[in-house]
């Protein structure tokens, strides 16, 4: 879960977190029809993106029944495309290329402006009930898995059908490989 401080609290809060997220999902008089009838993936993830951060939106104000409201509609939806995206899980920025089967942890804290590619997992360790804590500005590719108690930096590029199951601390470095390990930028690895 990402810190009380950084969830949805007001309003203003909730509008321009929207407008971040949904800038990437165009609604405009071309994208309408789909958007009302879920046609296409764009309106879809758009939806996913409303219905998300105003379920956050009124579980952190204590409006109860709103927020059973939404959280009964966002996960019709999500198990409709097999996504799993818990409340307050992720940080403002959030963008999911693609529907997919992908999924976070419900203990897991995701940064800002994260980028999930198709079937991304975040998962956690059922034995110590830990979660993957990601930093910002990060992007999960194809396939790829992150497990456990796993801390990833900011600015981080994990490759497709990656394995990571040990944290990275330098920021802005890309990682790949079963079980993953750096493959350039930033400076010197410092894994735990």
């Amino acid at each position: 879960m990402i810190p009380e401080e950084k969830r949805i609290h007001t309003k203003e809060q909730l509008r321009e977190w929207l407008a971040i997220e949904t800038a990437r999902y165009p609604l405009n008089a071309k994208h309408i029809v789909p958007y009302l009838f879920q046609l296409n993936q764009g309106a879809v993830l758009r939806r996913h993106m409303v219905l998300l951060r105003k379920t956050e939106y009124y579980l952190n104000t204590g409006k109860r029944l709103r927020a059973k409201f939404y959280l009964a509609r966002l996960t019709k939806l999500q198990l409709r495309y097999g996504m799993y995206f818990p409340p307050n899980t992720c940080g403002k920025g959030l963008y999911i290329s693609h529907i997919n089967t992908g999924g976070v942890n419900p203990n897991a804290c995701v940064g800002e402006y994260c980028r999930f590619m198709p079937y991304a997992v975040l998962a956690g360790d059922d034995v110590q009930d830990l979660a993957p804590t990601i930093g910002d500005h990060v992007t999960l590719g194809l396939r790829c898995t992150v497990m456990g108690g796993v801390t990833l930096a900011d600015g981080i590029t994990v490759g497709a059908h990656a394995l990571v199951t040990k944290s990275f601390l330098e920021p802005g470095i890309k990682i790949a490989g079963v079980p993953a390990k750096k493959l350039g930028g930033g400076g010197q690895e410092k894994a735990t």
